[in-house]
């Protein structure tokens, strides 16, 4: 009897250091900036003269110009409102609201100057005003992260536009190329530089970056996302360790150790209910999603070291970084810690293990932005424990497949939360 004890006390310890193993990091947290490629080359290209007001300059919006000038955006969009509104059908019209729609843009407010440049777009009196405002609202689907989207409304402004294409298959070819869409961009390319009518400013940039995409496309290094998937399907880890991520590598090899060793013993004492929860609540959600996010994090990897060239390009054919642009906000940006109490501190940094061990080695991603764990991180930050634990409980509370009927979803996606601003 005493035999039997001593063995299940010791079978119950060593799965305590199994579980414990599970939520213990073995290494530090470290963070990876990302490059924000897309909104470098919005801010690199809305300055050229392409985009500038074609429209003739309004005197009635003199007051609106010396605000725009000195960068008091906020200001100078009511002026040109103010202007638009008392000038409905003439040329100052077109210029005052273009102007506005790039007082929005300097400010990062872009759903505004998306409802602006929608408008103007099909009601400018000026045919040239009408284009280049759809070409300046294409343009702002990248600062969105949308440039596929950029790319379908070029293809339209093309087809009502055919006299206008070496400009607008330049632009597009630059919008393939930030989708990754490498064969597209030199198609559009080509057809810039082979055009008979050569454009002496798109035209050899368009043949620069073809020249360069075609002598340097084969040098970038890519990982394989379907072997980075496969491995770690094959040894759960391996994939990140292919792809050099070692750190991550070892933690999703011992989550599933651990997890596989708890559904193995389980299912060899005939514990079968106990078996059945651990494989479908842990192992599965854990094996499967470390085999999809190895496939991610390849693409990833794939896609930054292309970033890298659509910088070195950008430098080249298009213009430095823009400077006069409103500071954009991040919502992975955490607040400074303000209740240094035990328990807040203790969840703040349970909650940074959960996000930097455990999370990330499953592919399901949080439907509200900010994220739960950034909302309870931020709540137990800037709250008394106690408010930060009701905040965090509402919020899992309302996370759940029913949220999308009620709560509206912003460009990316993402669900939006009015209920707590933390």
């Amino acid at each position: 009897m005493l035999k039997k004890n001593a063995y299940i006390i010791t079978q119950f310890k060593f799965r305590s250091l199994i579980i414990a193993a599970i939520l213990v990091p073995i290494f530090f947290s470290s963070l990876y900036g990302s490059q924000e490629t897309n909104r470098s080359f919005f801010r690199r290209s809305i300055k050229l003269p392409t985009f500038e007001n074609r429209a003739p300059i309004a005197m009635e919006a003199d007051f609106a110009d010396f605000l725009f000038v000195n960068g008091l955006y906020d200001d100078a969009a009511d002026e040109y409102e103010r202007v638009g509104i008392l000038h409905p059908m003439d040329a100052a019209y077109d210029y005052a609201t273009y102007q506005r729609a790039l007082c929005f843009i300097y400010e990062n407010r872009y759903d505004r100057a998306e409802n602006v440049l929608d408008r103007l777009g099909y009601t400018a009196l000026d045919g040239e005003v009408s284009y280049s405002t759809r070409l300046l609202r294409a343009l702002l689907e990248v600062a969105k992260n949308r440039p596929e989207r950029g790319e379908y409304l070029l293809s339209d402004v093309l087809r009502n536009l055919p006299e206008k294409a070496d400009e607008i298959k330049y632009w597009r070819g630059w919008m393939r190329l930030l989708s990754y869409d490498v064969d597209g961009a030199l198609e559009d390319f080509s057809a810039v530089c082979n055009a008979n009518s050569r454009n002496p400013y798109y035209s050899p940039r368009a043949y620069g970056i073809k020249r360069w995409l075609e002598m340097n496309s084969e040098s970038i290094p890519e990982h394989s996302p379907y072997l980075a998937r496969w491995l770690s399907g094959i040894v759960p880890g391996a994939g990140d360790v292919y792809l050099g991520n070692w750190r991550n590598g070892i933690n999703a090899f011992l989550i599933n150790g651990a997890l596989g060793y708890l559904t193995i013993d389980a299912l060899v004492a005939h514990r079968y209910i106990q078996s059945t929860t651990i494989f479908l609540m842990g192992w599965n959600r854990y094996y499967f999603g470390g085999m999809i996010n190895a496939q991610n994090a390849a693409i990833k990897s794939n896609n930054k070291q292309w970033d890298k060239a659509i910088s070195t390009l950008m430098n080249t054919f298009i213009a430095p970084e823009q400077d006069g642009f409103a500071n954009s906000s991040d919502d992975k940006k955490l607040p400074p810690q303000e209740w240094f109490n035990g328990v807040s501190v203790a969840a703040d940094m349970l909650l940074d293990l959960y996000q930097n061990y455990i999370t990330t080695q499953d592919a399901q991603q949080c439907q509200f932005e900010i994220g739960c764990s950034n909302f309870s991180r931020i709540s137990f930050r800037t709250h008394n424990p106690i408010a930060a634990a009701l905040m965090t409980s509402d919020r899992l509370q309302r996370c759940n497949p029913f949220a999308k009927k009620y709560y509206p979803a912003n460009e990316r996606g993402f669900l939006k939360d009015p209920e707590w601003g933390p």
